[in-house]
């Protein structure tokens, strides 16, 4: 355990070192934003530390080669109004072939913007992920700050900010050339040739309809070699984890509970670590955590632990310390995931584009990425305690740990048959809910269904499954008579 952790601190100390090798110098750099990029903030990250070196390194130009149906909107916003404002290169977008909600946003922060030949721009109107419906007033007041924000970036790149608001809200009609291209019942999505079409000498939306990024070098006069940014091995690592951060967290409960129910510290044990480590270290890489909030998250996340174990292993039943617990792990894992709501950030030389506020839909992945881990963990516990107990591998590893032999010498089988139901005995070692239970000259390993029960506890055989020896605690009334729990 201790060399895994002395890695994990390793490799975050470590992480921000690794980049690649070769200059962006005198290069056109090609970031591809695919399908699911823009709902990725460990991809944000990824692009805004590319733009960062293409600026360090100058790069000759940046071109954004877009197929995405849109993704999370206050990143975009960081990404259109903070990043693409700092770079120092030229930026270009290319709708290839289509560039829907927060993709358009990112093409209208661009230099300039280019269409394949079939392709489609537009519907950047703002929604929850979840799903959920917003209310009229809620709907008008986030289509008013995306606009703002929208539209002070489109006069600031030279772009229409007309087409942008009808892209945003229903509200706001377009006319073009006397044809109404969007009017007040719908959101402006463009076609290539709406979007390429002339307006007083000048192109509504994008400079022209091209079939390859070359094309798009040639009209911009880049004649610099072109490379696409690809992400480093630990970028990769924390794209992968933010995905499934779901998993790693139904890893990580599931094996600490087994690892809880069975003596020393084995495989599950191993595994629940692994995947905590790799959860944290994955979302601090990908910018989730940033200075000293890495330490905070982690404290919170081990105090979690040490409650529950306190409830466990200490206090069992007294609720209170599990109930913290499990607040504290919550609370830093979906931290973690989703971060603090920040103010829209500012353009350079300008003014704030929106204010700072709490809003509880900035954690809607995060607690749900919670809830169906700890959902998925309680289907494995589950499974795991239907059939693992009657696996070799699990009777093996029970009856050598617990009861103190090897399976050669105390067999599972023969073990049974030493005794039958009703024989009582008294528990030399806490059923969690396996344990050891001395039954006359036998010691024998047990479980206790529903519960734990402490060590010199009184209990009786209550039933015989295969190799499994069911017990129930008994207790002395004040007749002497002793009654089940």
């Amino acid at each position: 355990m201790k060399s895994m952790l002395l890695w994990f601190l390793l490799l975050m100390t470590t992480a921000p070192v690794f980049a690649e090798i070769s200059s962006y110098a005198g290069k056109v750099v090609i970031i591809p934003v695919g399908e699911d990029d823009l709902s990725s903030r460990a991809r944000f990250e990824f692009m805004s530390r590319t733009l960062e070196r293409c600026t360090k390194e100058g790069a000759e130009g940046v071109i954004f080669d877009l197929d995405t149906p849109g993704g999370l909107l206050w990143d975009t916003v960081e990404l259109m109004m903070t990043d693409l404002q700092k770079l120092k290169p030229r930026s270009f977008a290319y709708v290839n072939p289509r560039a829907l909600s927060a993709g358009a946003m990112i093409a209208v922060a661009t230099d300039g913007i280019y269409m394949a030949p079939t392709s489609s721009v537009g519907a950047a109107s703002p929604v929850y992920g979840t799903g959920q419906e917003m209310g009229d007033a809620e709907r008008a007041k986030m289509n008013s700050a995306t606009m703002g924000m929208a539209r002070a970036v489109a006069k600031r790149k030279g772009h229409n900010p007309a087409v942008i608001e009808a892209m945003i809200d229903m509200g706001k009609e377009l006319k073009v050339n006397g044809k109404t291209l969007d009017s007040k019942k719908e959101i402006l999505t463009l076609d290539a040739d709406q979007a390429t079409e002339q307006v007083d000498g000048k192109p509504l939306f994008a400079k022209a309809i091209v079939k390859t990024l070359d094309e798009i070098k040639t009209a911009e006069k880049l004649s610099g070699s072109s490379v696409v940014a690809m992400p480093t091995f630990f970028e990769n690592v924390a794209i992968w984890v933010t995905a499934y951060a779901s998993l790693l967290i139904l890893i990580g409960v599931a094996g600490g509970y087994l690892e809880m129910k069975m003596p020393g510290f084995g495989l599950p044990g191993c595994l629940s670590v692994a995947a905590f480590a790799l959860f944290f270290f994955g979302h601090y890489v990908a910018g989730s955590l940033v200075g000293q909030e890495t330490a905070v998250a982690a404290g919170i996340f081990v105090l979690g632990l040490v409650f529950i174990l306190l409830e466990v292993l200490v206090f069992p039943g007294t609720l209170i310390p599990g109930i913290l617990g499990f607040i504290c792990v919550m609370t830093a894992l979906v931290y973690t995931m989703s971060g603090w709501e920040m103010a829209a950030p500012a353009l350079p030389g300008g003014t704030e584009s929106g204010t700072s506020a709490f809003n509880l839909s900035v954690y809607a992945l995060g607690l749900r990425n919670f809830a169906i881990g700890i959902v998925g963990a309680a289907v494995a516990v589950l499974v795991a305690a239907h059939y693992l107990p009657e696996t070799l591998p699990f009777r093996r590893m029970m009856l050598t740990t617990t009861a103190g032999g090897s399976l050669e010498s105390t067999p599972a089988m023969t073990a049974t048959r030493q005794v039958q139901v009703g024989d009582t005995g008294r528990a030399i070692s806490a059923l969690r809910p396996y344990g050891t239970v001395q039954f006359g000259d036998h010691r024998l390993e047990s479980m206790i269904e529903g519960g734990y029960l402490q060590s010199g506890s009184d209990v009786r055989i209550r039933e015989i499954q295969g190799s499994r020896i069911l017990v129930e605690e008994i207790k002395t009334d004040s007749g002497g008579d002793t009654l089940p729990v």
